[in-house]
């Protein structure tokens, strides 16, 4: 098995910088390959394969309206996950909720 692993360059930088927490992450994971890629570039890219990615067999992952849509593109040529769009999140939150733990929720839904 290989795992390949997309993330999106880190808005509002150089380009091609690097989000090394991400790629830790993804690291730590188990990745075998990591690009400096997302959305529905990213989608594409994995399903079909370009002179330097080799095609994958099954895709996986958050993202937005687009990548929704281009995963409903894929499928057929590629397995995957589910077709979820953004994330609504909504907390219920009293003086009695920890608010570094409620902001750390909040982030980890972030698009």
């Amino acid at each position: 098995e290989r795992v390949v692993a997309c993330t999106a360059p880190m808005p509002g930088s150089e380009p091609g910088c690097m989000p090394h927490t991400t790629i830790a992450a993804m690291h730590m994971a188990g990745a075998d390959s990591i690009y400096l890629m997302g959305g529905a570039q990213a989608i594409a890219a994995m399903a079909y394969g370009t002179e330097t990615i080799e095609a994958v067999d099954f895709i996986a992952g958050p993202g937005n309206a687009f990548v929704a849509e281009a995963k409903k593109q894929v499928f057929g040529k590629v397995g995957i996950d589910l077709l979820a769009g953004p994330t609504e999140t909504l907390l219920l939150c009293d003086n009695s909720v920890d608010a570094e733990i409620t902001a750390a929720d909040l982030l980890g839904q972030a698009e």
